[in-house]
C-alpha cells in the first residue's frame, strides 16, 4: 500500500472495522451470482463476471476467521493491476479522506499494515500486499 493516496474504504467484517486504500479497490457491488471453480481452497467462493472478466471471490471472514460464509454483505472488487480477485466483507461504512485520519504503525499479524486513527476510532489497515502472499501461498500447498 502507497503512503498518502488520498483516502480510505472503510468496511466491516465480523464487527471490526478495516481499511483499504480507496485506489485499490475498482469497484463496491452487491453480491453477484457466482460460479464454482474446482478444487479451490474453501475460502473462494466462486468466480463472478465483473464487466466481462473472470474474477475470483475470497470469503475474507472465511480466510481471515476461519469463520463460515454469511450470504449477506458486499463484494469489494479489487484493481485489477493488483489481482482478478475481489474481496466479500460484511458491510461498506464510509470513506475517510487521509487528511481526517492519523496513522499507527503497529502491525498486529501478518496481513495489517497498521491502524487509521479516525477521532476515537481505531480501524485495521489491511495490507493488500501480505494478504495476496499469504493467499498465493494457500492456492500453492
Amino acid at each position: 500500500m502507497k503512503e498518502g493516496t488520498g483516502s480510505f474504504l472503510v468496511f466491516t467484517l465480523r464487527g471490526t472495522r478495516y481499511a483499504l486504500d480507496l485506489q485499490d479497490v475498482a469497484e463496491v457491488v452487491e453480491p453477484p451470482p457466482t460460479f464454482p471453480i474446482p478444487r479451490s481452497p474453501g475460502h473462494f467462493i466462486g468466480v463472478m463476471n465483473f464487466h466481462g472478466n473472470l474474477v475470483s471471490i475470497l470469503d475474507l471472514a472465511h480466510f481471515y476467521y476461519q469463520e463460515n460464509f454469511t450470504p449477506e454483505g458486499k463484494v469489494l472488487v479489487l484493481d485489477n493491476r493488483l489481482a482478478n480477485l475481489a474481496l466479500w466483507v460484511d458491510g461498506v461504512v464510509a470513506i475517510v479522506a487521509e487528511e481526517t485520519i492519523q496513522r499507527k504503525s503497529v502491525p498486529e499479524d501478518d496481513m495489517t499494515a497498521g491502524w487509521i486513527l479516525t477521532g476515537t476510532e481505531e480501524i485495521v489497515l489491511l495490507s493488500l500486499d501480505k494478504l495476496l502472499q499469504r493467499l498465493e501461498a494457500t492456492i500453492n500447498d
